[in-house]
C-alpha cells in the first residue's frame, strides 16, 4: 500500500523513508493534497494557539485598563480633598 510505513505523531513518514511514487515527469497529486491537508491542520492549529492568546491578551488588558480607571479616580479624589484643604486654609488665614 502507498505509504503504509509507520508514522510519527504529526502523520509524516519518518526521515529516510522512501513511498512507492509516480513515474519521472508525473505529479503525484495524492501526495500533493496529503501534503496541503496536513500544513492546513496545522495552521487552524496555530490559528487556535493564537486566537486564544490573543484573549489572554485581551482579558489581561481589560483587567489593568480597569485598575488605571479606578486608581485614576481614587487619585483625582485626592486631589480634590487637596484643593479643597488648601482653599479653606487660605480663606481661615485671611
Amino acid at each position: 500500500a502507498l505509504g503504509s510505513g509507520t508514522r510519527d505523531r504529526c502523520g509524516a513518514l519518518p526521515a529516510g523513508r522512501v513511498m512507492n511514487g509516480p513515474a519521472d515527469g508525473e505529479v503525484d497529486y495524492k501526495k500533493k493534497y496529503r501534503n496541503l491537508k496536513r500544513k492546513l491542520k496545522f495552521l487552524i492549529y496555530e490559528h487556535e494557539c493564537f486566537q486564544e492568546e490573543l484573549r489572554k491578551a485581551q482579558r489581561k488588558l481589560l483587567k489593568v485598563s480597569r485598575d488605571k480607571s479606578f486608581l485614576l479616580d481614587r487619585l483625582l479624589q485626592y486631589e480634590n480633598v487637596d484643593e479643597d484643604s488648601s482653599d479653606s486654609d487660605a480663606t481661615a488665614s485671611s
